[in-house]
């Protein structure tokens, strides 16, 4: 069986949301310059406006008894570059309901797209998906507000209540937009420098939700990271516990190491995988838990892994590994056989 954490999905003209918006919010969006940008937001890595992703022959919700995905809806991240923030709101839930439309089955389930501006929307906007039964998971744009603050509360809560997990992703105008959050040093000019230091949005946030108590609030709360890659993490998690047995009189709240919550709340896609084909290099300062952490996600369409790729640079074991977490990190059946 395979479980993808990260498979994306794209609306190939942005006239097909038009059904799910009232009429005065069509004419907003029926603007020349608004339907025409729909090929560079669907590029949502952002490296090139010219780079023509190859589109996968697999419908996105094609059912597969041998299979799980989640689709995420990648043109909705991109709202955390918007200023427009009602019109944004308003995106997303047609964005929503096609996907809930078109891609929902039994073997495929899209990632629910949510406001960061408006979280007491979007947390009924959970709690409706939830209920049509079709929701897999739910994904927050990013923006400077770091997750581990109380202004997530309401999504985070609505989750829990539900049983969804969290899909931290990224949206691909973070460090070039004003309303997404910068990345490391100031503003980089190179597009291949944005993405290089995606990995930092993920640390960033790792560091807010556990010493900022969000897993202590939401005990139940289960967050996978797509797309930043996984084998930075065993510096990372040394780093949170060093800085914690120095300063915990600071953050009395933590009450344990927090690494424990990342080895206790949180996944990681594997996505690029490529980036850990030398396992002699970094799979030795992985412990068995932090090895259950890590989950498949192909990142597919855009330049993404599939299942051959992972035994390829990983190898079978790992591949049967990442299936087990998947279904964990999903609240799953755990495969047969896996």
């Amino acid at each position: 069986m395979i479980i993808d954490v990260d498979r994306h999905a794209t609306v190939e003209r942005y006239q097909d949301l038009f059904p799910h918006m009232s009429l005065s919010w069509r004419k907003h969006f029926e603007r020349d310059e608004w339907l025409e940008s729909v090929t560079v937001a669907g590029d949502h890595v952002r490296v090139s406006d010219r780079f023509v992703h190859e589109q996968s022959t697999e419908s996105p919700g094609q059912d597969d008894d041998d299979s799980f995905r989640l689709l995420l809806p990648h043109h909705g991240l991109a709202v955390n570059g918007w200023a427009d923030q009602v019109a944004a709101r308003t995106f997303l839930e047609a964005l929503n309901s096609y996907a809930a439309e078109r891609w929902a089955s039994t073997s495929t389930l899209p990632v629910v797209v949510v406001s960061p501006h408006d979280t007491a929307w979007s947390a009924g906007e959970i709690r409706r998906r939830a209920a049509a039964g079709t929701a897999g998971a739910v994904a927050p744009p990013l923006t400077s507000t770091m997750l581990g603050s109380q202004h997530w509360n309401p999504i985070f809560e609505a989750c829990v209540e539900t049983n969804l997990p969290l899909v931290v992703h990224f949206s691909g105008v973070e460090g070039r937009y004003s309303g997404a959050p910068p990345l490391a040093g100031g503003v980089h000019a190179s597009a291949f420098s944005r993405l290089t230091l995606m990995p930092h949005l993920a640390e960033s946030n790792i560091a807010s939700l556990t010493y900022e108590g969000a897993l202590v609030r939401f005990p139940e709360l289960r967050i996978i990271f797509t797309g930043f890659g996984f084998t930075w993490l065993p510096s990372l998690l040394w780093r949170l516990d060093r800085e914690w047995r120095t300063f915990r009189h600071d953050i009395p709240w933590v009450t344990e190491p927090p690494s424990e919550q990342v080895l206790t709340n949180m996944w990681f896609s594997t996505w690029p995988v490529k980036e850990a084909t030398n396992t002699e290099e970094w799979e030795a300062s992985f412990t068995e838990r932090l090895r259950d952490r890590v989950v498949y996600g192909s990142h597919s369409p855009h330049e993404g892994d599939a299942v051959k790729d992972i035994l390829t640079h990983l190898g079978g074991e790992w591949a049967t590994r990442l299936m087990r977490n998947g279904a964990a990190s999903l609240a799953r059946p755990i495969p047969a056989g896996v």
